[in-house]
C-alpha cells in the first residue's frame, strides 16, 4: 500500500481540509503523535476494498455481500475489471489506480496463451461482423447461373 502523508495531532485541527484533500486524492493520512503512528485515515472505498480482501482470506469472514463478494467474483474471473468498476461506481482506470495503490492484482488480458487464443477466436468474427456493410454479404456470394 502506498505510504501515506503524515499529519500531527495538532494538524487535525489546523489542516483538516488539507488532510481530507490528501485522502480524496488517494493517499492515506497517517496521524502521528510524538513520532508514533496513532491512526490512519483512508478513502472510504479503499477501506471497503481492504475489508473485502480481508474477508476473502480470513477464516470465518466469508465475503458473501458487498465489495468482498464483488472482489471474489473478479478474482475468480467471473466478472471483468470493467464490470467490477461499474459495480463499485468508479471508472476502470480509477479502479486500476486503486488496485495498484492497495497491491491488488489487476487481471488485464488473458491469463495464458490458450485463454488469449480463445478470446481472439471470438473477437475476430465479431469484429468482422461489425465492420461489414449491410449489403456486403450478399455481394460477396458468387452467383450461380
Amino acid at each position: 500500500m502506498t505510504r501515506g502523508v503524515t499529519f500531527s495531532r495538532t494538524d487535525l485541527t489546523r489542516k483538516t481540509r488539507e488532510m481530507l484533500d490528501t485522502v480524496r486524492r488517494g493517499r492515506p493520512a497517517v496521524i502521528q503523535s510524538y513520532g508514533e503512528e496513532q491512526a490512519v485515515v483512508l478513502d472510504p472505498l479503499d477501506y471497503r476494498l481492504l475489508q473485502g480482501l480481508a474477508g476473502l482470506v480470513l477464516p470465518g469472514r466469508e465475503a458473501e455481500v458487498g465489495e468482498g463478494a464483488l472482489l471474489r467474483r473478479y478474482l475468480d474471473a467471473e466478472i471483468s475489471l470493467a464490470k467490477l468498476a461499474e459495480s463499485l461506481g468508479v471508472s476502470r482506470f480509477e479502479l486500476m489506480e486503486r488496485f495498484d495503490r492497495l497491491g491488488v492484482p489487476a487481471r488485464i488480458g488473458p491469463a495464458d496463451v490458450e485463454e488469449g487464443r480463445a478470446e481472439v477466436e471470438v473477437a475476430i468474427p465479431a469484429a468482422r461482423a461489425r465492420t461489414r456493410p449491410a449489403g456486403a454479404a450478399a455481394r460477396a456470394r458468387p452467383r450461380s447461373g
